[in-house]
């Protein structure tokens, strides 16, 4: 099995975890899991760890190759799709045999915030309609902020989770949304 960023070294076991294995490139340090190996771990590792905040994750450079690869089992292409979560990389599948490339330190990442055992889902459209959904919220709010300004997009924020958590927030908006002001 050749690496699919690589494109001439030879990829070689490397045990993830406990009943998981991948096949490791030790150039660019790009990881495949054979989709029957993720799935075998995936039965005996059992309920699905909680997430992790970002605060809480590990910080390493992700490197992520881009588009384009083909996966190393079968020869067709991998799909290239956006993890979200507020992590800024993509993960490749191959759509034929289910394989799965991380590239260099995607897979660390995604362990410290225990969305390793997520992976599958990434995929899946629910997941991307999550994903596209927060990169529009970062638009809005990045919109607001040129506006306003740093200072009273900073106000704005504070005023809007006082409202949100006060007891009569649809009284206060009313009043907003009504005022002469």
């Amino acid at each position: 099995m050749i690496c699919p960023v690589c494109k001439t070294v030879a990829l070689q076991n490397e045990d993830l975890l406990q009943n998981l294995v991948a096949k490791s490139c030790k150039q660019c340090h790009g990881r495949w899991i054979p989709s029957y190996q993720y799935w075998q771990w995936l039965d005996k590792h059992g309920d699905i760890l909680p997430e992790k905040p970002k605060e809480e994750a590990i910080s390493l450079p992700v490197e992520d190759t881009g588009a384009g690869k083909l996966c190393p089992e079968c020869g067709h292409f991998l799909t290239h799709r956006k993890v979200g979560h507020s992590m800024d990389f993509s993960l490749d599948r191959c759509s034929n045999c289910g394989g799965i490339w991380f590239d260099r330190n995607e897979w660390e990442v995604l362990l410290s915030r225990n969305l390793h055992d997520e992976v599958h889902f990434v995929f899946s459209s629910p997941w991307q309609k999550q994903v596209r959904e927060e990169e529009n919220t970062q638009i809005y709010e990045s919109r607001i902020e040129k506006i306003l300004g740093p200072e009273d997009y900073g106000k704005l924020k504070d005023m809007a989770t006082w409202i949100k958590s006060h007891p009569n927030k649809s009284t206060i908006v009313s009043y907003i949304l009504d005022s002469k002001v």
